[in-house]
């Protein structure tokens, strides 16, 4: 994606989409929020070509654990198909600059552990050695038990008296219903990303269906289960055991229509069955 210059009517992190004249223009009136308009869309794919990548170059410079490479592929499709790659706020539609990128990382696997979240922010220009440098960087910083800004963001608020803490949300939320984010939010705030992703594969789980949230810019919310010995059907037409992924996508449909979402998200089966492509991204 090319970076233009801003203009009147962008925001700090995205610039401004003209809706038209089409049926689409009054969908930001009649579906309000992310939920009035989510659509899910969950996908099976084989895991065999990724683990025998992995397998294959551990130790060298093309080195990847499987979490990586679901960010790398995720990230390539947002850039391919930038339109996934959008947000609404304030009834307007706007184009990110950035493919950003938010998730959890656990400090420790432990009942107790504390979690926090962890943002990476992709410009167009990094290539794949810098946006896994910069992935790895942020997860680091998160399991070293450092206070991150949002931390800090959050117990400062928590500070406040209850009416207070609700006044302060809503004069956010006016603000950057009808101005832009406000400034203290600005790369701190998780949910003001491309996507969100929860790897619940880590932990053993399966992939769950995950709602969108209405406060901050998040469009789609993704969800990676467990990597596990499935039975399906083999080349040769005869039942076969295949280590297969489960994903599933909550997308805000007013971005995209069905056609757009489906092709878009179907290319995760194919970086997933050729992982070499990840490394021209």
């Amino acid at each position: 994606m090319t970076r233009t210059a801003r203009r009147r009517g962008d925001r700090h992190d995205a610039t401004r989409v003209d809706l038209g004249r089409e049926f689409k223009a009054v969908f930001p009136y009649i579906m309000r929020g992310r939920n009035d308009s989510i659509a899910y869309y969950p996908i099976q794919v084989d895991a065999e070509p990724l683990l025998a990548y992995i397998e294959e170059h551990k130790g060298t410079e093309s080195q990847l654990s499987v979490f990586e490479a679901f960010l790398l592929v995720l990230i390539r499709i947002l850039r391919e198909r930038p339109t996934l790659n959008r947000y609404f706020a304030g009834r307007r539609l706007y184009q990110r600059r950035n493919v950003d990128l938010s998730f959890v990382a656990r400090r420790q696997y432990t009942d107790d552990a504390s979690e926090t979240n962890v943002f990476v922010s992709v410009k167009p220009e990094d290539d794949r050695a810098t946006i896994l440098a910069k992935i790895r960087g942020e997860i680091r910083v998160a399991k070293s038990g450092e206070t991150k800004d949002d931390e800090d963001l959050i117990g400062l608020f928590l500070r406040l008296p209850r009416g207070l803490l609700r006044a302060a949300v809503k004069v956010v939320e006016w603000w950057d219903f009808y101005v832009d984010t406000p400034g203290f939010l600005r790369g701190v705030d998780p949910l003001r990303c491309s996507a969100y992703v929860a790897n619940l594969g880590s932990v053993g789980m399966g992939a769950a269906y995950h709602h969108l949230f209405e406060w901050g810019t998040c469009s789609l919310f993704v969800t990676i289960g467990q990597i596990k010995p499935t039975v399906c059907v083999g080349e040769d037409g005869k039942p076969a055991v295949r280590r297969m992924v489960e994903l599933r996508f909550a997308l805000d449909e007013r971005i995209a229509d069905g056609y757009y979402d489906a092709t878009a998200l179907n290319l995760f089966d194919t970086y997933l069955r050729e992982p070499a492509e990840l490394e021209r991204l």
